[in-house]
């Protein structure tokens, strides 16, 4: 009886394994990498200066875009801004160049980044420059935002 019933189980797994088949297919993995880009921003802090005079300074900005991807760097949406105490206004402009010849505004002038990828970022230079300006107020207060834009 134990033989009877091994033979069974031998021819058994046998037959499975005889009639045992097996199918494959594939299936594809695909991504895309879109194109991203950070802004890092420093203030532009004129401190303090003598109105008669005038004052420069400048900030820096980094922008670091996805490999291979480009886009234009502008600022604000004019080629004079103001500061404000909240009661008086200090008029100043932003500039590409040192020189201070190249005015930086979403009209006439902006930077262009091109993505070595978001590890190596492209620093811009912002040149500031306050012009004299006798009527100006004293205050300790004055103060503006400027929106940096990477269209991209």
């Amino acid at each position: 009886m134990k033989k009877l019933i091994l033979t069974s189980l031998i021819a058994t797994g046998v037959m499975s394994a005889a009639h045992a088949a097996t199918e494959t297919s594939t299936f594809q993995v695909t991504a895309e990498v879109a194109a991203s880009c950070q802004i890092t921003t420093n203030s532009l802090a004129f401190g303090s200066f003598d109105p008669s005079v005038g004052t420069t300074g400048s900030a820096s900005l980094d922008v670091a875009c996805t490999s291979g991807s480009s886009g234009t760097v502008t600022l604000g949406s004019g080629n004079m801004w103001a500061m404000s105490d909240g009661t008086n206004s200090l008029n100043y402009a932003l500039y590409t160049d040192a020189s201070h010849t190249s005015v930086w505004d979403n009209m006439t002038a902006s930077q262009t980044v091109t993505g070595a990828g978001l590890a190596t970022p492209s620093t811009f230079t912002v040149y500031g420059k306050i012009d004299a300006q006798p009527a100006a107020k004293v205050s300790a207060g004055y103060a503006d935002t400027v929106t940096v834009t990477v269209t991209y």
